[in-house]
């Protein structure tokens, strides 16, 4: 599995926050997670994402990327997932493979059912 990752080559028209903006949304975020990454609120992301697709002149976030990217300001590569990933499914297949039934708990024995006879007098 591959990542996007995205970097500023030229700033051109936006400020620091709208080009960081931009950024992220080539990465494929949402706008959501931009606010989280940015330490902003959702409507203070929305209002950059406002800006950066005026001065693009483009109506919506697909649009605001293949520009940013037609026109120079963004360049697009694609990193490869961390190994970690592929350590842990191997781990998983060595124990499918190999189980280790000795470090596991003994089953346990099902208990004989106990049936308690409750003596009920009848008063008349």
């Amino acid at each position: 599995m591959h990542r996007i990752r995205a970097r500023i080559i030229d700033k051109g028209p936006f400020t620091e926050k709208e080009a960081e903006v931009l950024r992220y949304m080539c990465e494929g975020l949402y706008s959501t997670e931009i606010a989280l990454r940015l330490f902003r609120s959702p409507r203070t992301i929305s209002k950059h994402i406002e800006n950066i697709a005026i001065k693009l002149n483009a109506r919506g976030s697909s649009e605001i990327v293949v520009i940013a990217i037609n026109l120079g300001f963004i360049e697009i590569s694609l990193i490869n997932q961390p190994t970690l990933l592929k350590i842990i499914l191997m781990l998983l297949l060595c124990n499918t493979f190999f189980p280790q039934d000795d470090a596991r708990r003994p089953p346990r024995t099902p208990r004989a059912s106990v049936v308690r006879f409750v003596h009920m007098n009848r008063v008349s």
